[in-house]
């Protein structure tokens, strides 16, 4: 039935009237079977009454359960979104945590090779520190043995030339005794 509402409360209560009207006129002129009808169209009015009735709180049962599952759809739509949008936030944190992570390692990483670069030239340092102190070491014992050998040296000159003095001494004195 494509009626209104209007309609079908008109036509209702038009059949209400006359099933009532033939049920008095049948009433009153001993008609039973006119009397029977009229109760009868009553009752069908009635029923199409009550029908009417459950089926107009079937539509609004409809349109609430239709305007509730729509509430349902937008709510279920907005709990995506803020999902969707906490995820990301999630995973923004998660890039943020990991690149500052990667940044603090490479920064650990510098840091760990200046030290270790400061510790190999701090090693370089104090080698070349030992090789100077060495060297030096090497030039003194060097100019000491120099100065020993020079001194050796000197004292044997001294005694070579002593030793020619007494040759020459030892010739003079040849000679003066062969001379004599």
């Amino acid at each position: 039935m494509t009626d209104s509402p209007a309609d079908t409360a008109r036509h209702g209560l038009t059949a209400t009237i006359a099933g009532k009207a033939k049920e008095v006129v049948g009433a009153v002129i001993g008609n039973d079977s006119l009397a029977a009808e009229g109760q009868l169209q009553q009752a069908e009015a009635a029923a199409a009454r009550d029908a009417s009735t459950k089926q107009a709180v079937a539509q609004a049962e409809t349109r609430e359960a239709a305007e509730e599952l729509t509430a349902e759809t937008r709510s279920a739509q907005a709990q995506r979104e803020a999902a969707a949008a906490a995820a990301g936030a999630r995973e923004s944190a998660a890039l943020d945590r990991a690149e500052r992570e990667a940044t603090e390692a490479e920064i650990a990483a510098e840091q760990q090779r200046a030290t270790e670069s400061a510790r190999i030239e701090a090693e370089k340092s104090a080698e070349l520190q030992r090789a100077e102190h060495d060297r030096q070491q090497a030039l003194s014992d060097a100019a000491r043995t120099e100065a020993k050998a020079e001194a050796e040296a000197e004292a044997e000159r001294q005694r070579a030339e002593a030793a020619e003095e007494a040759a020459r001494r030892a010739r003079a004195e040849a000679d003066r005794i062969s001379k004599d």
